[in-house]
């Protein structure tokens, strides 16, 4: 038996600016963006993942590596919660460690360029919503 395929989610470096808290995937077959990791992220396959994986505009990474990286679903109001997106699932956190993790991780080969993302510089507006134990 084979071993699984790898699949990759996509980090678009071109609409995850400085001002955002949390980093921008793309959405499945290529259609839209979010920054929630759910049921609203596309996931590609090797070939897929490598022929967008050009360092400029996208950053093709391991979803196990951006697992391990998410944070909770971000919340506004602690007292009254009222989700940060529409769409419900955790996000990643717009980082320096972050990107640097995401960047070892990343595919390698078919980048022709260094990545260098912007990185969030704001005070966090969101908070993840607590669970009572």
């Amino acid at each position: 038996m084979s071993a699984p395929a790898v699949k990759y989610y996509i980090a678009s470096l071109k609409h995850t600016h400085k001002h955002h808290e949390h980093i921008v995937w793309w959405g499945p077959m290529g259609n839209g963006y979010t920054p929630v990791i759910g049921d609203h992220i596309g996931s590609y396959v090797y070939g897929e993942a490598l022929s967008l994986n050009d360092g400029f505009d996208c950053l093709a990474v391991p979803v196990d590596a951006v697992v391990a990286l998410q944070s909770p679903e971000p919340h506004f109001r602690p007292e009254r919660p009222q989700r940060f997106y529409d769409q419900r699932g955790p996000v990643v956190d717009n980082s320096r460690a972050n990107w640097s993790r995401l960047i070892a991780a990343s595919l390698q080969f078919g980048r022709s360029y260094v990545p260098k993302p912007e990185v969030f510089r704001g005070r966090r507006a969101a908070f993840a919503l607590e669970v009572a134990a």
